[in-house]
């Protein structure tokens, strides 16, 4: 037990982190150097941490910036599908068979039948939904 002391406290002699073999000033040199050391880390990691709190104020203007573009995206969108259901709205849905097939089919999913033969579709009316920007 003694070898592997003498071996760790030689090793930590040689690196400057202890004074095993010096007097009571050595040892408190180098105390004191340890000290310094760790506290000045513990204060760099807490102004890199106060730099980086500092800079979330210009979180919000980049998002901003990010939602700007996304909104002009989506108004162009929106303008587009517009003229879209404008163009649908001007055709004649009154005899779209695929239409009925459609929501028969999906009518005898959700009833869980096997086919559409007991369903009549009496009308199909359009709901005006309100457009959320």
């Amino acid at each position: 037990m003694k070898k592997r002391s003498a071996a760790i406290c030689a090793a930590a002699c040689v690196l400057g982190l202890t004074a095993c073999e010096s007097d009571l000033g050595a040892r408190m040199e180098i105390a004191a150097l340890n000290t310094v050391i760790g506290m000045g880390t513990v204060f760099a990691v807490l102004i890199l941490i106060i730099g980086v709190i500092s800079l979330f104020r210009f979180i919000p203007m980049i998002q901003d910036r990010l939602g700007s573009k996304k909104k002009a995206a989506v108004q162009v969108n929106a303008e587009t599908a517009q003229t879209v259901d404008s163009q649908e709205d001007a055709e004649d849905v009154s005899d779209d068979l695929e239409l009925v097939a459609v929501i028969a089919a999906a009518i005898a999913a959700s009833e869980g039948a096997a086919s559409t033969d007991g369903f009549v579709v009496r009308s199909i009316r359009r709901v005006n939904r309100i457009k959320r920007a």
